[in-house]
């Protein structure tokens, strides 16, 4: 079976982290293009964590980690599936509330939970290269 989840990967990992960092650049700017772009880079994003994730659950067929890890922070699986929950909860969140991103308090918690949703990203791509034995 070929590797496709780990060409897939990457994806998801580097748009998802970059809409956050678009996002940061509109409210630092307030250049309206940024949110935009913020916003199309994280539906991107979104759409392949989906494949990532369906490329996973193909592979993990053959590994059979998902079930097995405990305790659950240190499953790849669950903690990628957790941080992408986040990310839909917060592109759902813009894409009702369009002034998320201009409302003086709310912008700052949106970041900071989009802060630490990057960190289970990485933080569940770094368990996903241990089982890899890339790390």
């Amino acid at each position: 079976m070929p590797e496709i989840h780990s060409l897939v990967i990457h994806f998801p990992i580097a748009l998802l982290s970059s809409a956050i960092l678009f996002d940061f650049l509109y409210v630092m700017s307030n250049d309206k293009d940024l949110a935009k772009v913020g916003w199309w880079v994280m539906l991107i994003g979104l759409i392949s964590a989906t494949a990532g994730m369906a490329t996973g659950i193909w592979q993990d067929v053959l590994i059979g980690h998902f079930g097995s890890t405990s305790p659950i922070w240190v499953n790849h699986g669950a903690v990628q599936i957790f941080s992408f929950l986040i990310f839909l909860v917060l592109f759902i969140w813009r894409t009702r509330r369009s002034s998320v991103l201009t409302h003086l308090r709310l912008r700052w918690v949106y970041l900071l939970i989009g802060i630490i949703s990057i960190s289970f990203l990485f933080y569940g791509g770094h368990l996903g290269a241990k089982i890899a034995g890339r790390v």
